[in-house]
């Protein structure tokens, strides 16, 4: 991958989508639904694969089997257990589409660097470099990738990571529910 003082220069030169879709996340349904009123919007600041602590981001998939898969995989012996399905609206301007090749190969991404397994590195990977560079602009407010846990079960499916600070007016995410009122959003 690109150094990581590179990144910002590459990003402003690579080719973005547009993404207005129905995504999905499954989680543990106790700490859901621990405080009363369920924050489906948490964004805990915890590492993931694309982001090092401290940064506040959320992920879903674009589908329930590839949601449903990710809860597996990162629960593990803890995943039968009561579970939250719940669904969000996106409308994002400008997403980074890791399942374009042109893309990942202007960063350097390899598929490999992109599975690496990000709770045992004593330094942030270089996925989570990718994160930092995109939480520090204004442009771009999600990464779209394949999905681990689905290739591991046999299956293709994406995943999308959504930085909260990134997401600007008219771009959108919500929270559906039983009414045309959102449950909660960002802006």
């Amino acid at each position: 991958m690109a150094g990581v003082g590179d990144i910002p220069t590459i990003l402003r030169s690579l080719s973005l989508h547009a993404f207005d879709s129905t995504v999905v996340r499954c989680v543990a349904l106790l700490p859901l639904t621990a405080r009363g009123t369920p924050d489906y919007l948490f964004a805990s600041g915890k590492a993931n694969r694309f982001n090092p602590s401290g940064i506040a981001c959320v992920y879903f998939s674009e589908d329930e089997k590839t949601a449903r898969a990710e809860y597996g995989r990162r629960l593990g012996p803890a995943a039968p257990q009561p579970l939250g399905t719940f669904f969000a609206a996106v409308r994002l301007r400008k997403v980074l589409d890791l399942a374009d090749s042109k893309v990942c190969a202007a960063l350097g991404l390899t598929r490999r660097e992109m599975s690496v397994a990000w709770p045992m590195a004593r330094k942030p990977t270089r996925t989570q470099q990718l994160g930092v560079a995109i939480s520090q602009q204004k442009v771009i407010s999600a990464i779209r990738f394949p999905s681990d846990a689905a290739r591991t079960a046999g299956f293709s499916g994406f995943n999308i990571v959504i930085f909260r600070d990134c997401v600007h007016t008219p771009d959108f995410v919500k929270i559906l529910g039983p009414t045309r009122k959102a449950l909660q959003k960002w802006p």
